[in-house]
């Protein structure tokens, strides 16, 4: 009978010993989900789609920009473009003389009366689309209606003022012969003309007043009058009111076609060029005033054109600033902007003849060849000489000068104060007695104000805009960056073996029982 020697090595007495517990080998689960590789490809593509976003953020803003201020039919700026709702204030302040009886002994005496506020209203019409080369076509209809209660005045203020129509007729008399100028005096003493009249207000703006050499002038040939069409009363805004004259016939780009941007001024009424000046004063550009150029710098030089002008303006950097947390660079007209050639020779074209002083325009020849220059009010950035001619100027770049206010990158105008004075030249004239001993010098009629400030929800607005321009470009760097962190997280899932643990395999193995313990007791 063999001998026992005890129970095999890895057994237990009881029924709780009834596993039997070996070394396993861990053992592979299987093949990575297919839907991690899915996930990780995805992932890697929108993390590409949004690094590419960040490189070319400025490309994109670029281009979403200039399609929302194309002018389309549809476009919204189309809307806003052709009958603004900006309130808009035109203010108009006179010149009074007070000691008209003394001239020329003494030198004139002006007092500054108003302002008188009229509230302007705008739309474009006869809009005509040219989609073969990319413009626009339309003209210009002002409404003017008298704010009396914001006003410094009212119309029926007695003002004295330079008799402008007797300066004109001597003014165009100066190439004359000598017998046609003793003619124009005999003329002038006949209809009692002098060198100052007395109107009011009304009569002086959009009302106007008769005049005899008004009507003598209907009778002469147009060579004497230069060119002007005969009218029955004098107003400096006669027959504007609700006319589509006061701009004239404009062509604008509509910004629709690569390159190009909406609103740049191509061809005033119906010439692509400025037919008053030659050379390079001749040339047609700039912005029409409402769409300005974006992507403004420093160095950059705002181009304007402006009608009443009848020519371009250069606009210089001169400052920026901050309304209601929105930057801004300001872009005035500078002292260069009407110098008469000394610092600027490319004005010299500007002249037309009488180009004496700098800081102002010659614009008689798109005034009929009447004697009219414009300035900035109070001879701003002028030759000291015109304020030394007359008492009463007193220049305040704060509140004479003439500037845009642009947001840099959308080039949206915030702040836009449009000012120029309005000046009648002047010179002795042997042959004509009304005129023999006066001074030459440039008399000051009225200045202007155009004032527009944006409104707040439109400011809201364009601050939305900019942060999107300033955060889109950081944004979509940080979402690349946390696509591309999610992609490394789940490759290195994919490729990381899965074990399973030999006690839990060991765990799962069929129970023996006592029979098969005793056949197999290893």
């Amino acid at each position: 009978m063999p001998q026992f020697t005890g129970l095999p090595t890895g057994l237990k007495i009881g029924k709780r010993l009834r596993y039997r517990v070996s070394p396993v080998a861990p053992k592979m689960r299987g093949r990575t989900p297919r839907w991690l590789w899915v996930g990780a490809g995805c992932g890697a593509l929108l993390a590409l789609t949004a690094l590419s976003a960040a490189l070319a953020w400025t490309n994109i803003f670029d281009s979403a920009l200039a399609s929302q201020l194309a002018l389309t039919p549809t476009s919204r700026s189309y809307r806003d473009w052709v009958e603004p709702t900006v309130p808009l204030n035109f203010d108009i302040y006179f010149f009074n003389w007070t000691n008209s009886e003394e001239f020329p002994d003494e030198k004139p005496v002006l007092q500054q009366l108003g302002p008188y506020r009229f509230r302007e209203k705008r739309k474009h019409v006869n809009v005509t689309w040219h989609e073969h080369n990319g413009t626009v076509a339309y003209k210009t209809q002002r409404s003017w209606f008298f704010d009396e209660q914001n006003s410094n005045g009212t119309l029926q203020d007695n003002i004295t003022t330079l008799n402008v129509i007797a300066a004109s007729a001597v003014y165009r008399s100066r190439y004359w012969g000598f017998l046609q100028q003793k003619g124009l005096s005999m003329g002038l003493s006949m209809f009692n003309q002098k060198i100052a009249v007395s109107k009011l207000a009304k009569e002086l703006l959009f009302e106007g007043y008769a005049d005899p050499l008004l009507d003598l002038a209907k009778s002469l040939p147009p060579s004497t009058t230069g060119g002007a069409p005969p009218v029955d009363r004098f107003g400096w805004f006669y027959e504007r009111n609700n006319s589509l004259e006061t701009d004239g016939y404009m062509e604008v780009s509509t910004g629709q076609l690569a390159g190009t941007l909406p609103g740049q001024i191509l061809r005033w009424n119906y010439e692509d060029h400025l037919p008053y000046y030659e050379g390079e004063c001749s040339k047609l550009s700039g912005s029409a005033g409402e769409f300005m150029p974006r992507n403004l710098t420093e160095d950059s030089v705002l181009t304007m054109f402006v009608p009443d002008l009848c020519r371009t303006v250069n606009m210089d950097y001169v400052d920026s600033g901050e309304i209601d947390g929105l930057m801004y660079h300001k872009y005035a007209v500078s002292q260069r902007s009407f110098d008469n050639s000394t610092l600027s020779p490319s004005n010299t074209c500007f002249c037309n003849g009488e180009c004496a002083w700098s800081g102002v325009m010659n614009v008689s020849a798109c005034r009929f060849n009447s004697p009219a220059f414009l300035s900035l009010p109070h001879f701003l950035h002028g030759d000291p000489q015109l304020r030394e001619a007359v008492e009463g100027m007193e220049p305040n770049p704060e509140e004479h000068s003439f500037y845009f206010a642009v947001e840099p990158k959308l080039g949206v105008p915030l702040d836009v104060s449009a000012r120029f004075q309005l000046n009648i030249y002047m010179e002795p004239s042997p042959n004509v007695a009304l005129y023999q001993n006066v001074p030459r010098m440039l008399f000051p009629i009225f200045w202007v104000e155009q004032k527009v400030k944006i409104d707040d929800n439109v400011i809201a607005e364009l601050r939305y805009v900019r942060a999107i321009f300033d955060w889109g470009g950081t944004v979509c760097a940080c979402a690349a960056l946390v696509f591309a962190i999610l992609v490394t997280i789940a490759t290195c899932c994919a490729r990381k073996p899965q074990y399973i643990k030999s006690e839990l395999l060991a765990s799962f193995e069929k129970p023996k029982d006592e029979a098969e313990l005793k056949l197999n007791p290893i």
